[in-house]
């Protein structure tokens, strides 16, 4: 391995060996090693049965993880290693999981059940690689190749489509014709996968190191777990502001988006209301009014049902929300109160990302966005108002004052918050309690007459 093992994870090979066990790494751990890529977590698989392996650790705290399908998981210093027997897989007659699996003392029966050639790799730290299906062969060529048959593969898990795509996406890696040619064939079959797992799969791959061109390629597969993109794809942009179609248009703002998921997920979609409100003027001239609420609506529906977490889907809609309102120095300060710092540099990033992917004349103006983050950064180190904390008064010095504390003590405070954003006020703790003060005398005589 290129980089060091956990001594932890080295002294479960040893304790299994000592008693007479064959036991390798396997998996994702070698593979990323082999590639260069430091291992997040360490698998281990065994010829031992799962109540031989508990044996082995009979000291430590051992966990039936997934006892009936052969994993136990040992806790060694404080380390939690998942440790599981060779395996062979019954029929997948759910095109989701096996029906039953049984337990061999053979590795290569093991290995020969797994997805890719990259992910059927093992490693012992006295044998090394044992690669029996070209595993490093297909890392150096940058390929995913399955092991075995495609068709068979994608058979047993639909699942196995969309891990294509995300290493695709994460690895940069090319999918081979025939496994290609598999999942086109097999893509409806990812119906029968459980919302939860697609998600996470999807998320990985909207991470990975160019998203957009795995969607690029593989467009008819994704619109089977993203049915609301389809609408997109070859939807015409004809004006003096763009270059590419809604689909191409949009793939080229993914590209330029860093790598954080609400402005991944924001970018993809953020046009994707534009089929729904396409109107032509009478040279051919496409016009989108009103997109940008149909766009909310539509990734709101969307990652609702892909379960994804609220947090993240109300980030989206928002970015998505705005992702064409005009901001500039004039107003810079009012939408830093309005969404927040960390907010509103992500809808710079995909204002930005946006900018970038219409026709030249329009990118070319990317340097004002660049200008308004060096204006929004300055602004958030400094001592301007952007919120109620920031305020030189507050609800408790109202109080002291005589205002009761129910709404229209924070309406008053919203209210003193916007004129010193909009400029009318300066944040002067004297000048904002005497208006504070003359508010509530209207209030008083207003609730008096009533």
């Amino acid at each position: 391995m290129h980089f060091p093992v956990p001594g932890s994870i080295l002294e479960a090979i040893t304790r299994l060996n000592d008693s007479g066990h064959e036991a390798y790494l396997v998996g994702g751990c070698v593979r990323d090693d082999y590639l260069g890529i430091p291992p997040h977590d360490y698998d281990i698989c065994t010829s031992a049965y799962p109540e031989e392996i508990k044996a082995c650790f009979q000291d430590e705290n051992t966990i039936d993880t997934g006892i009936r399908h052969g994993t136990v998981t040992v806790v060694l210093e404080d380390y939690p290693i998942e440790i599981t027997t060779y395996r062979a897989d019954g029929p997948y007659s759910d095109g989701r999981r096996p029906d039953h699996v049984s337990f061999t003392h053979n590795l290569a029966e093991d290995l020969k059940r797994r997805d890719f050639t990259m992910n059927a790799m093992a490693w012992h730290p006295s044998v090394g690689i044992v690669d029996l299906f070209g595993g490093r062969e297909d890392c150096n060529n940058h390929l995913i190749r399955c092991v075995g048959q495609a068709r068979h593969r994608f058979n047993e898990d639909a699942l196995r489509i969309l891990r294509a795509l995300r290493f695709a996406s994460t690895l940069g890696f090319s999918i081979e014709e025939s496994a290609a040619d598999a999942m086109e064939e097999r893509k409806a079959s990812m119906k029968k996968v459980s919302v939860e797992r697609i998600t996470v799969e999807l998320n990985k791959l909207m991470l990975g190191m160019n998203p957009a061109e795995v969607f690029r390629q593989y467009p008819r597969i994704l619109f089977e777990v993203l049915p609301s993109l389809e609408p997109m794809y070859h939807c015409p942009q004809r004006s003096i502001f763009h270059c590419y179609d809604v689909w191409e248009h949009s793939l080229h703002a993914l590209e330029d988006t860093p790598a954080e998921l609400s402005i991944r997920w924001a970018a993809l979609f953020h046009d994707s209301g534009k089929p729904a409100a396409i109107t032509y003027d009478p040279d051919g001239t496409t016009h989108f009014r009103g997109h940008q609420s149909i766009s909310t609506r539509i990734v709101e529906e969307t990652l609702t049902k892909l379960r994804q977490p609220n947090a993240m889907i109300k980030e989206v809609t928002v970015l998505v929300k705005y992702h064409d309102e005009r901001i500039g120095p004039d107003n810079l300060q009012q939408w830093l109160s309005k969404l927040g710092h960390p907010l509103f540099i992500k809808l710079m990033a995909l204002q930005r990302a946006d900018l970038g992917a219409h026709a030249p004349d329009v990118a070319a103006k990317v340097g004002n966005i660049d200008d308004l983050v060096v204006r929004a950064n300055e602004m958030a180190r400094s001592d301007a108002c952007l919120s109620l904390r920031d305020l030189a008064v507050d609800g408790r010095l109202l109080v002291e004052s005589g205002f009761g504390s129910g709404p229209f003590l924070g309406e008053t405070l919203q209210y003193l918050l916007q004129r010193v954003i909009n400029g009318f006020e300066p944040n002067d703790q004297q000048t904002l309690l005497s208006i504070a003060m003359k508010r509530l005398e209207e209030y008083n005589q207003r609730q008096n007459i009533q």
